[in-house]
This record gives C-alpha cells, structure tokens and sequence, in this order.
C-alpha cells in the first residue's frame, strides 16, 4: 500500500527530495492503494480500496468531491466477459429487450421477451427434467412449470381426425335461483335442483359447441326449471323436466349462435323396468 499526501515537491535538501519523490512514485505506482481513501484527491485520480476483499477500484468524479466504483480488482474488473459468465444474481432486461438464440451461423435467431405491458412480477420455475416425447409445457398456475400429455390429432383434407377415445368430463353446476353455465368449464354438465330454478344464458358461448346438462331432482323432487332468453326449442315448446324425486332429464344442446342455444329434453331418463 503506498499513499501521498500531496503530489507537490517542494524546495527542500536532496535526501528530504528524494524521499518525498520516491513516496509520490510508490503511489503512483500502487494507484494510491490504502484501506481509506489518500487525503490529498484531485479529478479523475485512481485508488484501489484496500478495505475490501478483493479490493476495488475507484476513480475520483470530475468535481473531485467524490469517488466512483469501476468495479473489483480481480479477473475482468468482476465483469462478465463476452466468451461466457456465470451469474450469481438476478438479470434484468429493461424496456422489453430480449434474450436472443442465435442459429448455427448467427444469420438469424430465436428470440424470448415480456410483454408490452405486464400488471405484477411473475416468475416461472422450469421443470426439473425432460418430458416424454410428445408432452407440452404446462402451468400449475403459480408459475410452476411442467410436462403434461395432451390429445393429438392427424390433420385430414377436411379436417382432424382423432384415433382414440375423446371423453369430457362432467362439471357440477352450482344450484341456485338462476344457474350459471359456463361453457368454457366443460361440454358436459350437471345440476341438482334444490327449488324452483331458472337456467341462465351461458357465458363464454361459442357456435358448433355440443354437449348436455343433467338435471337431477333432488330427493324432495316437484322442483321446475324456466329457461333464460337464449334457449331455443323444438316447436317453440319449453320443455317440463320430470318431477319424480332424484328423477333426471337430459338436456341436449346445440349452439347455433351466441343467442341461440337449442335445447332437445330426454325427460325421465332411467332405467328399464
């Protein structure tokens, strides 16, 4: 370590001359290296800052009236160096950048980016190891990512083809006055009637979809069932679900348009006696 208290020789005897010249050069030499910063600064000096491990570099502002960090006096100042890095902290890509793949010759490149606009932080975690082939990347909706099967389809002239089974499941509707549908839960649906109801307009209504809603009594049974304003019937008759006690009646549906949703009633639905 080696620091001057000024870079100024004055008028003095040869010996007192060189000393002073001799500690002026050894800091010059060692960068003013010192555990704290030299007393005498001027614009733009350097000084290595002993006090921590490995030191740092620093360099005196333009207004000498403080000292900036350039970085650690260790390989490449601490920077990342343009062959390769290793991060121990977070990346931050400001103002949509992207994170760029280039291709076998760097001609062109695969490029990933946030959104232009995103409301909260979100973070997803990638799997720990490789799906099996044909498998998608899913979301547990916490930002957990992983690997999940999914239907494939052959794609034909005039259309797809699917050489396996396509089963949907059945979702419980919740009871009440008017029962809500919600055609993007589930082709399929169920609904056990506590009282007298009526079947809302679905929400999220998309023309070609099919599927039935199960109306079940419940074990009082006399319940009824009005329709919203969107249901259409054969004849223009609304049909009357069975009133029997656990009795059920398949609605069969067909979506037309956003408005029209035709309904085909399978009244008492049981088995043969």
């Amino acid at each position: 370590m080696a620091q001057a208290t000024d870079y100024s020789l004055a008028n003095q005897s040869g010996a007192n001359f060189r000393t002073e010249l001799n500690t002026i050069l050894a800091a010059v030499q060692t960068l003013n290296s010192g555990s704290t910063a030299p007393s005498g600064t001027a614009a733009h000096m350097f000084f290595v800052d002993t006090s921590t491990t490995p030191a740092t570099l620093k360099i005196r502002n333009a207004a000498n009236d403080g000292f900036i960090t350039l970085g650690t006096a260790s390989t490449n100042f601490g920077l990342v160096a343009a062959s390769g890095a290793t991060f121990t902290g977070d990346i931050t890509l400001n103002a949509q950048s992207d994170v760029r793949f280039a291709d076998a010759d760097s001609s062109h490149y695969v490029a990933l980016q946030a959104a232009a606009t995103v409301a909260s932080n979100v973070t997803f975690t990638l799997p720990t190891a490789d799906g099996t082939a044909n498998q998608a990347l899913k979301t547990d909706a916490s930002g957990n990512l992983g690997f999940a099967s999914y239907l494939l389809t052959t794609e034909t002239t005039n259309g797809q083809v699917v050489t396996g089974g396509v089963r949907g499941a059945i979702t419980t509707l919740t009871d009440a006055a008017t029962i809500a549908v919600d055609m993007d839960d589930n082709n399929n649906s169920l609904v056990v009637l506590g009282g007298n109801r009526t079947l809302g307009n679905p929400t999220n209504v998309v023309e070609g979809q099919t599927g039935f809603i199960e109306v079940r009594q419940d074990s009082t049974g006399g319940r009824t069932l009005s329709y919203d304003s969107n249901y259409r019937f054969v004849g223009g008759a609304t049909p009357t679900v069975t009133a029997t006690a656990n009795a059920v009646t398949i609605l069969a549906y067909a979506v037309m348009s956003d408005e029209k949703i035709m309904i085909t009633a399978h009244l008492d639905v049981k088995a043969a006696s």
